[in-house]
């Protein structure tokens, strides 16, 4: 139970983080712009400084393999969402779309990667690379499609490879496969950077909370009801297969922060997504505060229950 009793430890730390940010936002230290202004900073740098310094690393056969295992199950893992999705809300609803979205699109960036860090190390920053990988071609791709009503363009193709995410997994790779390191006059600063990630995501989802209002949040019960499914059910059918995917194999570093990022709560880009095709953002504001309160005690649970499967199947 090693690796849930430390995503539980860690997701107090972050929780008492969240309502930091939350304080903030009450106070008036910040304001929706602000809020806006350090999630973009949180999205766009601090979180792909994070992503790029974990392929600092040598490269070694091992760490392919895994990546290429992880990969794999990555994108297994966000189409079998993007389907559960689809099947559990029926487009009769008013806010399908967010819906849809609110349950097939995880905060695999901005929950997983400080979670992953603290649970298994620089290494499976690496390793969740692959999730952020396969998250950002189904967003970019089937969440545009889905939220604007119309066809992919050639636009939306671009904006998959030119996200910060995925310009710093290509760039990182491009470090691992040459070995070339950055000198340590940057990377010094680089860590100071990637270090802001973990009480910036936070403090930004604590404001976010506190703007959608936690009574409206938390009187809605449909939302408990489809969260049950991106918290609980949907998370707990993934660690099953990775538990099997373990047992034929698979590299344990690898699969665990790519679970982490299956479990997280809601994307963050549900409220943006929304707000940009003129969709319900004050609803997808209530599934990201829900469910990402709910997640401090649903994502250790999924972690213990994955452990629980590994040494049964074995």
């Amino acid at each position: 139970m090693n690796s849930a009793l430390i995503t539980a430890f860690q997701a107090c730390v972050m929780l008492i983080l969240l309502f930091f940010g939350y304080f903030l936002y009450k106070k008036d230290f910040l304001d929706e712009n602000s809020s806006k202004r350090l999630s973009n900073i949180t999205i766009s740098i601090i979180s792909p400084i994070v992503i790029f310094n974990a392929y600092q690393t040598d490269f070694n056969p091992e760490l392919l393999k895994g990546l290429l295992t992880a990969l794999a199950l990555a994108f297994a893992s966000q189409a079998l969402s993007v389907l559960a999705a689809r099947l559990i809300v029926r487009k009769t609803h008013k806010d399908f779309e967010v819906e849809r979205f609110a349950i097939g699109y995880s905060n695999c960036a901005f929950m997983g990667i400080p979670l992953a860090e603290a649970t298994y190390g620089s290494e499976g920053v690496f390793y969740l690379t692959a999730y952020i990988t396969a998250f950002n071609v189904f967003m970019w791709t089937h969440g545009v499609v889905m939220m604007s009503g119309k066809k992919l363009s050639g636009k939306g193709l671009v904006k998959i490879v030119l996200s910060p995410a995925m310009l710093s997994i290509i760039l990182g790779l491009v470090c691992f496969f040459t070995g070339f390191r950055v000198p340590e006059i940057i990377q010094q600063p680089l860590n100071y950077l990637g270090a802001l990630n973990t009480p910036l995501a936070m403090v930004v989802s604590g404001a976010t909370i506190a703007m959608a209002g936690i009574k409206s949040c938390f009187t809605k019960k449909r939302v408990y009801f489809l969260q049950a499914f991106r918290l609980l059910l949907l998370p707990a059918v993934i660690a099953t297969g990775y538990a099997v995917a373990r047992h034929f194999g698979a590299n344990a570093t690898a699969v665990g922060p790519i679970l982490v990022a299956a479990a997280a709560p809601t994307a963050s880009a549900a409220i943006m997504f929304s707000h940009k095709f003129g969709k319900n953002a004050e609803y997808a504001s209530n599934h990201f505060a829900v469910s990402t309160i709910l997640s401090m005690a649903t994502m250790p649970l999924i972690l213990a229950f994955y452990e629980l499967m590994c040494g049964w199947i074995s």
